[in-house]
């Protein structure tokens, strides 16, 4: 029997989710692969952060998802979900996904479309515009995703023979992406000039391979990395969270409503199934608590 390709794995109340690391191939490309499970008569409901681009496919008794200040509304069974910069409402009953995420270089190498296309939004994969190998690959999890160790392997295979030529942007890609996750980055001029880019085409560039303009994407990262320590650490009181591009909690709380549609306080409040246990492997793999803070060359030096 093939050992099992699992990472880490978390599982309570109904609910259990196995991430699968990429292998350092594709680890530039591939944030991971998750495998969600919602056992029968279980229905989980929750509000995830802004994260990167993703795939999923999966069947449910109920599978409804917003991005956004809108309605929930019925998701189809594959889809490609473009960079996020709000939060993702969901709900789901009774179902079995598969997801894998995409990092920015991922996206364009992988998918190809614009970035900006699908901000803040996803799309029935069949309509996409992606390479039929994908939309192939979504319907084969659908159907026959029980098997983790088949799963993983069509996923790896998939996607090697979509790598084809690299990119001549790809480098420019993945430097970009670095500075962004640094704690230090606060100047989208400093960013520019280091990827060799007056201000108009770096913005121009951001929004083809990141979906937003660079300023946008500072002001999430900022947010992420604060969300990212109260989730490793409820008890953690907010003010202790926050990160140190922010001039004050007040500057926090402004952010936290616009891109979560409620207070910390009201987050708080909420039961986060999902979240939660996306934190634990994510954390366990990566050593951070959202996909968007994953770093790709941290799988590479391993």
């Amino acid at each position: 029997m093939a050992e099992s390709p699992v990472t880490a794995e978390y599982e309570s109340d109904g609910l259990r989710l196995r991430l699968v690391a990429p292998p350092p191939d594709l680890a530039p490309y591939l944030s991971g692969y998750y495998r969600t499970e919602v056992s029968e008569g279980v229905l989980v409901e929750d509000y995830l952060p802004p994260e990167e681009g993703n795939l999923r496919t999966g069947a449910a008794q109920v599978y409804e998802a917003c991005i956004g200040d809108c309605q929930l509304q019925g998701v189809p069974a594959g889809v490609v979900s473009g960079p996020t910069s709000l939060v993702t409402q969901l709900k789901i009953e009774n179902g079995k996904f598969w997801g894998m995420g995409l990092t920015p270089a991922g996206w364009a190498r992988l998918i190809g479309v614009p970035a900006q296309v699908y901000a803040n939004s996803f799309c029935d994969i069949h309509q996409a515009g992606v390479d039929p190998s994908i939309a192939s690959l979504l319907d084969y999890l659908r159907e026959d995703g029980d098997d983790v160790v088949a799963a993983v392997e069509r996923i790896n295979a998939t996607f090697r023979a979509l790598l084809g030529n690299r990119p001549a942007s790809e480098s420019t890609i993945h430097a970009v992406h670095l500075s962004l996750l640094s704690e230090d980055a606060n100047s989208v001029n400093a960013i520019a000039t280091m990827a060799g880019m007056n201000p108009r085409t770096f913005e121009r560039f951001c929004k083809r391979h990141f979906g937003f303009p660079a300023r946008s994407l500072l002001k999430r990262q900022r947010f992420l990395r604060s969300l990212g320590k109260y989730m490793l650490d409820p008890e953690m009181h907010w003010i202790k969270a926050l990160d140190t591009h922010y001039w004050d909690q007040a500057h926090f709380i402004r952010d936290f409503k616009a891109v979560m549609n409620m207070t910390p306080g009201e987050y708080a409040e909420k039961p986060h199934p999902i979240v939660k246990a996306a934190v634990a492997v994510t954390n366990k793999r990566a050593g951070v608590a959202h996909q968007a803070l994953y770093r790709p060359g941290a799988a590479l030096d391993e």
